[in-house]
């Protein structure tokens, strides 16, 4: 039985992000299901971080048969939250929030736009990034048309959800045996491929790097390459075994300090990190 993969939106988006990977996964026989996440109706309803993580929960524990969870942004730091709490077939994060404060990523394209952002949630209000953080950020490899949708679907993120962002929980998946795989854009303005690592080192996962990619690669010109990778890792998920000797796995990070901590000689086991090359 193909197992059925539940997708899981960034922040201010909806499940029309994952619209240009449906078909490329139904070509290869495995469902994409996209989820609604709680607080993204257009600014009524408010939500939390818990709230999120629940609906994910709520949604695999629904599925028949095996799952996947796949999380994008803020959703990826919610699937690992799940993934550490239930077992599931596999799980993908792609361009996945670090867990922990500490891991809290703060680039210069970001930090220009975290003032506003501040004042806002400081009024208890949804914060909207303007027309030009999305461009700049989110949407920073689309174009024309692309672009132009894009930006007519978003909506405004959730004061609450926000505030809990501001200080991730730590993750500590010291007995998961689920195969995971993250996928990083080379170019995200938001998030440093180096930086999100962390996020395999916790799990022992592989992780895959796309030169040329941004924050939001299922819309980008070249993001099948990584929604085709995918799905062969849906269709026969694994586990790394890259030993430290090898030098493909990271020896340095918060990631690997904790899983030596809590895992002893199992941390010898690494991430494959490694450039994922092919042409759009």
């Amino acid at each position: 039985m193909a197992p059925i993969v539940l997708a899981a939106h960034g922040l201010g988006l909806g499940p029309w992000v994952f619209s240009p990977w449906v078909q490329l996964f139904a070509e290869a026989g495995v469902e994409l299901r996209p989820l609604s996440l709680p607080g993204h109706d257009g600014g009524s309803v408010e939500a939390s971080f818990d709230d999120v993580v629940r609906c994910l929960d709520e949604a695999v524990a629904a599925v028949e048969g095996p799952v996947i969870l796949l999380g994008h942004s803020f959703s990826g730091l919610a699937a690992q939250v799940v993934a550490t709490r239930r077992s599931l077939h596999a799980a993908v994060f792609v361009c996945p929030l670090p867990p922990g404060p500490m891991h809290l990523p703060m680039r210069p394209s970001l930090l220009r736009h975290v003032p506003r952002a501040l004042a806002t949630l400081a009024l208890g209000r949804p914060f909207m990034p303007s027309r030009s953080a999305w461009k700049e950020l989110g949407f920073s490899n689309l174009r024309g048309n692309a672009l132009e949708d894009a930006l007519a679907r978003v909506v405004p993120w959730p004061n609450r959800l926000c505030r809990d962002l501001v200080r991730p929980p730590w993750i500590l998946p010291t007995h998961v045996d689920t195969p995971v795989l993250v996928t990083l854009g080379g170019s995200d303005p938001i998030l440093d491929p180096s930086e999100a690592r962390v996020v395999g080192d916790l799990f022992e996962g592989l992780v895959w790097r796309y030169d040329g990619l941004g924050h939001t690669p299922m819309l980008e010109e070249g993001g099948e390459r990584m929604g085709r990778d995918i799905v062969s890792f849906c269709l026969a998920p694994s586990r790394p075994r890259v030993l430290e000797s090898e030098g493909f796995g990271p020896a340095e990070g918060a990631g690997h300090a904790l899983r030596r901590a809590r895992r002893g000689e199992r941390a010898k086991r690494r991430s494959a990190y490694g450039q994922k090359k092919g042409t759009a």
